[in-house]
């Protein structure tokens, strides 16, 4: 598989999918077309299970789980661009305890990523 060349966001706005934003990432490995593919694709693989592990900690209430995925999501987003709900999971990160909506920003943030990664796959 070809990576597609990085200046799609156009096609991919008329989509209506969030094109993260790749350029940390790029910034990390420079122009290796086959690293970025590499990583994207372990994060692909491993969003699933991530946001499986965030709603069911969540929904139990379990906020030391919370910490550790909320704070493994905060690395692996910022490292493939889905920016938007990093801020929520580093609250959920220090003091989901406190957060009355826990459940429905874990929905929303899994809703993005889940989005983010449909923008992911139409990189690579």
């Amino acid at each position: 598989m070809k990576l597609l060349k990085f200046n799609t966001m156009d096609e991919l706005a008329n989509n209506n999918t969030p094109l993260p934003d790749i350029s940390y990432l790029k910034e990390m490995v420079g122009d290796d077309k086959e690293t970025i593919k590499e990583i994207i694709l372990l994060f692909i693989e491993r969003a699933p299970l991530r946001t499986k592990a965030l709603r069911e900690s969540a929904n139990a209430g379990d906020h030391d789980k919370l910490k550790a995925v909320s704070y493994s999501l905060i690395t692996d987003l910022t490292t493939v661009g889905i920016l938007s709900v990093v801020n929520d999971l580093k609250r959920i990160n220090t003091s989901s305890r406190d957060m009355e909506n826990l459940k429905e920003i874990v929905d929303r943030i899994i809703t993005v990523i889940n989005e983010g990664v449909q923008g992911l796959k139409k990189l690579i």
